[in-house]
């Protein structure tokens, strides 16, 4: 998102400056009470029930569900629809959050909503969370735009996910589930995947993507089989099927089964897409290449298995090639993990905290991780400039969408002021 201007979006956040931003919360301080669906159907009906006047496919997981959605838009449009996709979080504008018929809001509709919602919000005495705001934001704006579908990406979870107070879905998707914000959402995979799975509605039909998990995904196909949700698996659509379209040859294996479970989505639906017409979406901090030589990378990887994934992918990419990593990572995230599997491609770390950060950061346990390894690594805690990195090297941004935006702030291009 180069296109953005730092005073609407400081405007747009000193609005809802009173909502609780759980995203910037670590999870031990947010604590299970703060999660629940209670306000939302009261802020839908601020916004005139928006959700009623979509159909909506409902993706959870906990990798992969960002860019499965932005899939899943593109294809509606090529295949004549037109859709909105509402995904989180964003890597420079809020703007990235809402999608309409394939390009982001406008800051102009995005304020007149805004504005309109935070004075209903005030009428009411109404106290949502910022996460909250934003559902019914994204689905307002897309039900106002005319559009049709609504892609929604649940934030944390799936059952007490603030996406989850929807009537039932067309669809739902479940994309690969593994450890990740287990304060929250429990301690093993399984456990983990039964609150993904709580966005399963009686009947509606489940995508269900490859788990690297077998218990993760016993659980999610109990529950299938106890709400009689027929159940797809992404591996009905071949490589060869999903090699045919544009751009899908130059993705890595990863990206690949992400696009083949929107596939897999198109087929339960009905929905024929054109491959020429379509237009492969944007994925911010998602392999998002910046330079192609040297290469500079941009992963929000933030879990260990998505390391891992990312690791293959630039093998696959870039053999033999090592990598100079830039490494952040949010408190309570796995960072041995990430740092196992990471080594496997980096010629040398760059630790550094995570860009505004709010929920802390692991850097000390990333220096002992380093330390103990004998790795090369350096300490850079508050990285300013491109000048404080290694000239002429593969640079890789990852660990956290906050660790990917200094490699977008630094190697981006400039940002363009916009007054649409």
């Amino acid at each position: 998102m180069r296109d953005w201007d730092p005073k609407r979006e400081t405007a747009f956040f000193d609005l809802f400056a009173d909502c609780r931003n759980l995203e910037r919360e670590a999870m031990r301080r947010a604590g299970q009470g703060v999660f629940t669906l209670d306000r939302m159907p009261l802020l839908a009906a601020l916004a005139g029930h928006p959700e009623q006047r979509l159909k909506l496919i409902h993706v959870a997981g906990t990798k992969g569900k960002g860019s499965t959605s932005f899939f899943l838009g593109a294809l509606l449009e090529a295949a004549g629809e037109t859709a909105a996709v509402y995904t989180s979080p964003h890597l420079a504008s809020v703007r990235e959050r809402f999608w309409l018929r394939g390009a982001p809001v406008t800051y102009a509709a995005l304020e007149a909503a805004a504005s309109g919602l935070r004075n209903a919000i005030d009428a009411k005495g109404l106290q949502p969370t910022l996460f909250e705001v934003m559902t019914v934001l994204g689905l307002r704006l897309a039900a106002d735009a005319g559009c049709r579908w609504c892609v929604l990406e649940t934030g944390i979870g799936g059952r007490l996910d603030a996406t989850n107070f929807i009537p039932p879905p067309a669809c739902c998707v479940i994309t690969p589930v593994s450890l990740d914000h287990m304060p929250l959402l429990g301690h093993t995979a399984a456990e983990i995947a039964a609150e993904k799975a709580g966005i399963l509605k009686p009947g509606v039909p489940l995508v269900l993507a490859s788990q690297p998990f077998p218990d993760a995904e016993a659980v999610i196909r109990a529950t299938a089989a106890r709400l009689r949700c027929p159940v797809t698996d992404n591996s009905t659509i071949s490589e060869v099927d999903a090699g045919h379209w544009p751009d899908s040859r130059r993705w890595p294996a990863f990206l690949r089964e992400n696009f083949r479970t929107a596939l897999a989505v198109c087929n339960v639906l009905k929905i024929k897409p054109d491959p020429a017409r379509f237009r492969a979406p944007a994925l911010s901090a998602r392999f998002e290449l910046l330079r192609d030589e040297p290469p500079i990378l941009l992963d929000a990887a933030h879990n260990a298995d998505s390391a891992r994934r990312l690791a293959e992918a630039l093998r696959e990419t870039w053999p033999d090639r090592p990598f100079t990593v830039v490494l952040g990572i949010v408190q309570g995230k796995d960072a041995a993990g990430i740092f196992r599997e990471l080594r496997t491609v980096a010629g040398e770390f760059i630790l550094t905290h995570p860009r505004n950060a709010d929920r802390g950061s692991e850097l000390e346990t990333l220096q002992a991780l380093a330390a103990a390894a004998g790795v090369p690594h350096r300490v850079i805690p508050d990285i300013q400039a491109a000048a404080d990195l290694p000239a002429g090297r593969p640079l890789l941004f990852t660990g956290s969408f906050f660790t990917a935006l200094i490699g977008e702030d630094l190697f981006g291009p400039p940002p363009t002021k916009t007054d649409t």
